[in-house]
């Protein structure tokens, strides 16, 4: 959750500087108003997405797999999971909550002792006394005495309810209970609310704009309870007055163009999944033997298992830089091999191939492995490398050696944190690394754990010990 948050709040604030950088004084309406909201939305979207990163097909020598989730809970009578960041968060959402809920009683309150009157043709709720006007989906408030030109006005109030404005703010506004602390939100609401007036000024322009200018400035002046001379400078009014001069200006066809780069590329950013983390995925959602195969390797075998059920497959692979396995493997009979794969790990090449079990050629690549076990033939593993006394052995032993950082707890930061390891061939563990993690102290508590592991059973293949590399997925769940 506190990833997601993050990568909203950075994402919608990137769109709105965006905005306000090279859309704000464009006046295309309709675009501006759908950045506004697309852009919003599309915030919401993207961190939830999961669009995997483009990679060249790279095999990995060790044999992988994924340890079973431990979960992890803090222990304590000192702790409460509710820690004051959270509940003053919860508290200023309930307050939006309740302002939201109030302004919509209070528009039920105006309809209720309003009386529904009919002025040019177009039905309006007479107020007596209402200062000002406004409108809510289809229903205009107004107080037509109160004003010089109420026509003017209630041209402009119908441009509202066309243009079905209040759907935009009933929207943002609900936005604003769990993101009130997002700048960014009350900033495109300011500049949402001047591309609406705008709207319903082009609106009422069309029908009277002999007299609209003057009732603009009439009714601006009235509210703000100033005369001519001291107040006709006044800022929003000359925007406006303004903006009614240049409405028929078209955007350049450049700034679309960047603007709608720049989001496709930023979206892309917060949504692609980096390499390690499709990694993980991946591996996870296999079996916990399985080797980490590409995609292409893979569905070559699952094809040949299907064709041949009863022959035992095997994958055999080794870099091109290894100038005796490559020697070796060119005086194997080609009609052996089922399957051969040329893939990329960086800037070294590998040769993968697909062989049965009872072929010479499985027999000769445990020959070479055997008789020189520093060359990169690397074959399925058989028995994977477990903790001393099984899982349920290493669970009691990450109950004993793990505790929730006192960090995290009064954070609220919970969730999964991946360990990467090699699992050496005297059982010895290496190349600790967290691939993913949450901060809060939980990665590098879960990190030293692994550490001070005792040595594990190592992997074996053929009766040959083997190193592997194994992922430890350990979740940080605080109570609920």
């Amino acid at each position: 959750m506190i990833t997601y948050l993050i990568e909203f709040a950075l994402l919608h604030l990137l769109f709105y500087l965006v905005y306000k950088l090279m859309l704000s004084q464009e006046t295309q309406l309709k675009f501006l108003r759908f950045f506004l909201l697309g852009s919003t939305v599309l915030a919401l979207i993207v961190p939830i997405l999961e669009i995997p990163a483009p990679s060249e097909a790279v095999f990995v020598n060790l044999a992988t797999s994924v340890y079973p989730t431990f979960e992890i809970n803090p222990t304590g009578s000192n702790f409460s999971s509710w820690s004051w960041i959270e509940i003053t968060m919860l508290a200023l959402s309930c307050l939006f909550a309740l302002k939201f809920v109030s302004g919509i009683i209070q528009i039920a309150a105006y309809y209720n002792k309003s009386v529904e009157k009919h002025i040019n043709g177009i039905t309006v709720r007479e107020i007596p006394k209402l200062e000002t006007s406004f409108t809510f989906f289809q229903w205009i408030f107004i107080d037509s005495s109160h004003f010089e030109n109420p026509e003017d006005i209630i041209q402009h109030e119908l441009g509202h309810a066309k243009k079905l404005h209040t759907l935009d703010m009933v929207f943002f506004h609900l936005l604003t209970i769990p993101f009130w602390w997002l700048p960014s939100i009350w900033l495109m609401i300011k500049e949402l609310k001047k591309v609406h007036e705008f709207e319903a000024d082009e609106f009422a322009l069309k029908v009277n704009d002999k007299t609209y200018a003057k009732t603009l400035v009439q009714c601006t002046l009235r509210a703000h309870g100033m005369n001519l001379a001291s107040s006709f400078d006044d800022a929003p009014i000359f925007n406006r007055l303004n903006f009614m001069k240049k409405m028929k200006k078209k955007i350049s066809i450049w700034k679309v163009a960047s603007v709608t780069a720049l989001v496709a590329i930023s979206g892309a950013m917060f949504a692609c999944e980096d390499e390690l983390e499709s990694e993980i995925k991946r591996i996870a959602d296999e079996s916990n033997q399985q080797i980490d195969y590409s995609a292409d390797v893979k569905a070559a075998l699952d094809e040949l298992k299907q064709q041949n059920p009863n022959t035992e497959y095997v994958v055999v692979e080794t870099s091109l830089d290894n100038e005796a396995s490559i020697e070796k493997l060119n005086s194997y009979d080609p009609g052996q091999i089922a399957k051969i794969f040329v893939t990329k790990e960086g800037d070294h090449k590998r040769v993968v191939m697909i062989v049965s079990q009872d072929s010479e050629l499985f027999n000769k690549t445990v020959e070479v492995q055997e008789s020189d076990p520093t060359n990169e033939v690397f074959t399925i593993v058989e028995k994977a490398a477990s903790f001393p006394g099984g899982i349920d052995a290493f669970n009691e032993y990450i109950s004993q050696n793990l505790s929730y950082p006192e960090q995290a707890q009064q954070l609220g930061v919970e969730g999964r944190v991946f360990i990467k390891f090699i699992v050496e061939k005297d059982g010895s563990l290496s190349n600790l690394e967290v691939v993913r993690g949450i901060g809060a102290g939980c990665d590098q508590a879960a990190l030293d754990m692994m550490k001070n592991s005792p040595k594990w059973n190592p992997g074996e293949q053929r009766g040959h010990k083997i190193r592997q590399k194994l992922i430890q997925n350990i979740l940080f769940k605080l109570p609920s």
